[in-house]
């Protein structure tokens, strides 16, 4: 069947979509497969056939389908298959090289049509037809092709593959087609360029990976890791072994006759599968054998030798027997060179690999296919024991690695000359620093006593320092500071710091009774002098003196005196005990310091504890003042709050008893006047038109009916008014000043009422709930308005927090959980009562709660609080009333304060 050519504008407008896609596709990637891939499909929906392939070809000719799209119910698939050179015959290849020819077979018609791609800038692009070849023609059929269309793909001017399209029924392909299909064909020649340029791109930075990795191995002194350099070279290379023979001492050597260094012993790493050597071999090396050696001078010291089978390697015939046990096949080996020098090789082995190769046979079990052949039957060719050959970059990767190892090798031999001499070196210089270091850290543990001293001036932690400091750099058995009785005349004592050897007994603690010290060393020492003895039983000691020194193994010592000023406080003891010993002046010395130090720290201690006590006790009379000072603003603050209500109270007392005893008169005057008037209208029907207007005009019923009520509420409110300023009166209590009997629950009810506006809501605030709980309280022995007072920051508190917790809530928040302050009241066995004030706000931490009823401590912002508030409720509870106060609270849990103050008090006078 021949389809028609499709109109020229259609065609036109096809092309055009076809190059877009095809060009989209090579923008958004560079891996050649996909754009492959994508292209075939484009291609055959462009061309409606029936499959479209891309056949790639190998050095060796044979080609292979690397990409395909195919209607599979039409045409079998051919996607992977490889097909021999012999299927291209070598003068089609010449010509799709050299005129870059395109054809068209229509097998029906028995013509094949082709057209030179060179032509096409000069008009010369019309296909030129002639009879089809008939072993072609055989070709195509077998396969069950029809029609069929090439197109040669090319790469740097070489023939890289060809797109082919396929169709099981006659099809005309026109050279508008044609010209559209090269268009897409020189696109893909593009992208494959594109694509081997990324290829180089990434094995180049996977070549330089490599090498920049095994450098790091190699260069990371003191410990040049050339066996894991080495592992890792054969893991980049693909091999299955590899070999780094070095030869030791090359900077000394010199060459036999074998070229092997005379003398010297090799070092040898492996890695992976090695070949194995006879017991009674001539070398122990492999490295070693002149078939390995002259091949370098033959061709030359500095390149590597790829063999790619040593089995076919005349040179190696000596060797090979080595290998004969092992799959090893390929050899790759670099000389390793300095400076014109060899010091050694490193090989890498490959074994030899099996491949399996898919053929496109002659047999194929689809219908279409009426001429089977066997050269396109599906067959698998397996081959065992093939050689895995080298590549160029291969051998060039493992060319800079050599110089990498070599130079590697040159640095370790180098470090260890230098290792070697510094080694001597270091030995001269410890000994003469030896006794620099001894006086540097001599210094240093004056140093450090010194900034002990300062830092602290305790002298527990001085000695204790001083102690472990001193016997660590003097090497010695004891170190101890003993310390004189007062009033003992320097006989008797005892040691109280001590750092001693696990194998001698302690002294510390322990007293010690010498009388024989008064007499002969009292007065030496309290001139500054030491007491050094190398040997206690060849230093004219008396018995008394040797026996104490025995009882604590000494047989060695150095003492020197602890003075406070021109007094003898103690002695710095320094105990060898293991064995006699000659101490050297540097040391006398440095013990002679650390006493001098010592006695420093002693006057220093003693005038830190003066200084400190005086330091408390101004400390302790500035905590008094302040809370004097505040006691007394508090104090003020709240008389002068006491004088005010009481003012405003007495005012408003005195115009309110005036209204509130003539409402009385009022109501009796007023009742009079209504009666008169009823009176006169039951006796008096016919009243005045004048006066019956007036009446109706002033609505003398509705007044006759009303007035008697606003009398009965204005009576009303004046109580009230009276009732109010009664509460402030309580609240002041000037008139109670002293400790009275009171009704603590007046008190509470006094300080609520004072506070009443802040517990109301209003338009943008929400209310505080209060929550009363009285028990039967009896009446408290207190102080009425210092208590008030108490009761007044309390709950004043309680309201700064609930108000500050509302405004951080939402108005379904607090709905659903309203502030609420609780105050109860209880009496406690008859002799204590208690009231206790909480609120369910935020409550508080443990941090701020410890610090709560310290003076000026406020959680509040500035401005808002003095910090005065509690600690004068504290002060007022406990010291004036010999109770408690105390705050329970927990973040998240609201806080409670829990006043507890007696009944009665015991004296108050002594309370004041």
């Amino acid at each position: 069947m021949t389809i028609s050519p499709l109109p020229n504008c259609q065609l036109q407008v096809e092309q055009e979509n076809l190059l877009r896609h095809v060009t989209d596709r090579i923008r958004q990637s560079l891996e050649l497969q996909e754009i492959l891939d994508a292209t075939v499909v484009e291609v055959r929906a462009f061309l409606q056939t029936d499959r479209i392939l891309i056949y790639k070809f190998y050095p060796n000719h044979n080609g292979q389908v690397v990409a395909e799209s195919v209607d599979r119910t039409r045409l079998p698939s051919l996607l992977g298959l490889n097909f021999p050179a012999d299927d291209i015959p070598l003068h089609a290849r010449e010509l799709f090289i050299q005129a870059r020819v395109r054809s068209v077979v229509d097998v029906e018609s028995g013509q094949i049509g082709q057209s030179s791609a060179n032509n096409l800038n000069v008009g010369e692009s019309s296909l030129q037809y002639r009879s089809l070849d008939p072993c072609h023609a055989e070709y195509l059929t077998a396969m069950g092709v029809k029609s069929s269309m090439v197109v040669p793909v090319f790469y740097h001017e070489q023939l890289w593959g060809l797109l082919v399209s396929h169709h099981a029924d006659s099809k005309v392909i026109s050279e508008a087609l044609l010209q559209g299909i090269q268009l897409v064909v020189d696109q893909l020649s593009v992208a494959i360029t594109q694509s081997m340029l990324l290829q180089q791109v990434r094995e180049k930075a996977d070549r330089e990976a490599t090498i920049n990795r095994i450098t790091t191995l190699l260069h990371s002194l003191p410990t040049i890791e050339l066996q894991k350099a080495l592992d890792e070279t054969v893991a980049a290379l693909q091999g299955s072994g590899g070999r780094l023979f070095v030869q030791g001492g090359f900077f000394k050597g010199q060459y036999n006759a074998e070229g092997i260094l005379a003398g010297s012993s090799p070092n040898l790493y492996i890695s992976g599968a090695q070949p194995t050597l006879p017991d009674r071999a001539k070398w122990p090396y492999i490295e070693q054998y002149s078939g390995w050696t002259n091949h370098f001078q033959t061709v030359g010291d500095f390149q590597p030798w790829a063999i790619t089978d040593l089995y076919e390697t005349p040179s190696l015939r000596n060797l090979q027997s080595f290998f004969q046990t092992t799959p090893i096949r390929s050899l790759l080996i670099v000389p390793l060179w300095i400076r014109q020098q060899w010091v050694g090789y490193l090989s890498l082995f490959r074994n030899e690999i099996e491949t399996e190769t898919l053929w496109a046979g002659q047999f194929d079990p689809d219908e279409r296919q009426r001429y089977p052949r066997l050269s396109f039957d599906v067959w698998r060719e397996s081959k065992s024991g093939q050689v895995h050959p080298w590549s160029d970059g291969d051998i060039q990767l493992v060319k800079n690695l050599g110089h990498q190892f070599a130079s590697a090798i040159e640095q370790n031999e180098l470090y260890q000359r230098i290792q070697s001499l510094n080694l001597t070196l270091e030995t001269q210089v410890q000994e003469r620093t030896i006794e620099l270091q001894q006086a540097t850290e001599q210094q240093k543990i004056l140093f450090e006593v010194v900034t002990e001293m300062r830092k602290s001036l305790d002298l527990s932690t001085i000695f204790a320092t001083v102690t472990r400091r001193v016997r660590r750099i003097l090497q010695v058995d004891r170190v101890g500071v003993y310390q004189f009785d007062l009033d003992s005349d320097c006989t008797d004592g005892k040691f109280v710091a001590e750092k001693v050897s696990s194998k001698f007994s302690s002294a510390l603690e322990i007293r010690i009774h010498d009388h024989c010290f008064g007499e002969l060393y009292q007065s030496l020492y309290q001139q500054g002098r030491l007491l050094v003895i190398n040997d206690i039983h060849h230093a004219n000691l008396q018995n008394c003196h040797i026996s104490i020194l025995n009882r604590f193994q000494v047989k060695a010592l150095i003492v020197a005196p602890l003075l406070k000023g021109e007094f003898l406080w103690g002695l710095l003891c320094i105990h060898q005990c293991a064995h006699v010993r000659e101490w050297k002046p540097s040391e006398i010395q440095f013990v002679s310091q650390v006493a001098e130090q010592l006695s420093v720290a002693l006057a220093q201690a003693d005038l830190l504890a003066q200084t400190q006590s005086q330091a408390n006790q101004l400390a302790q009379t500035l905590r008094e003042l302040q809370q004097a000072q505040a006691q007394l603003i508090q104090t003020e603050k709240m008389s002068s709050l006491g004088q005010l209500v009481a003012g405003v109270a007495h005012e408003i007392n005195n115009p309110v008893n005036f209204i509130y005893g003539n409402l009385n008169y009022i109501a009796s005057y007023t009742e009079d006047l209504l009666s008169l008037t009823q009176l006169h209208q039951q006796h008096y029907s016919e009243i005045d038109t004048t006066i019956r207007e007036k009446a109706e005009a002033i609505d003398l019923d509705f007044i006759s009916e009303d007035l008697p009520k606003i009398i009965a509420s204005m009576k009303i409110g004046a109580d009230r008014i009276r009732q109010i300023v009664l509460s402030l009166r309580n609240f002041s209590r000037l008139d109670q000043a002293e400790m009275k009997l009171v009704n603590i629950h007046e008190g509470i009810d006094s300080t609520l009422l004072i506070l009443q506006h802040r517990l109301r809501g209003k338009p943008d605030v929400a209310g505080i709930e209060l929550i009363k709980t009285y028990g039967d309280l009896p009446l408290v022995e207190c102080y009425a308005g210092q208590l008030n007072q108490v009761f007044m920051n309390l709950i004043s508190n309680a309201i700064d927090s609930l108000e500050e917790w509302n405004l951080q809530r939402s108005p379904q928040s607090i709905a659903q959980q309203p502030a609420i302050i609780r105050i109860c009241t209880e009496a406690l066995n008859n002799e204590r009562v208690a009231i206790r004030i909480s609120d369910n706000g935020m409550g508080m931490s443990e941090a701020v709660r410890s610090h709560l009823f310290d003076p000026f401590f406020t959680t509040k912002p500035v401005g808002k609080g003095t910090g005065l508030g509690l600690s004068i409720s504290y002060q007022i509870i406990t010291d004036k009333h010999g109770g408690q106060l105390r705050c329970v609270s927990a973040p998240g849990q609201g806080a409670e304060f829990i006043i507890e103050i007696p009944i009665r008090q015991p004296s108050p006078t002594t309370l004041i």
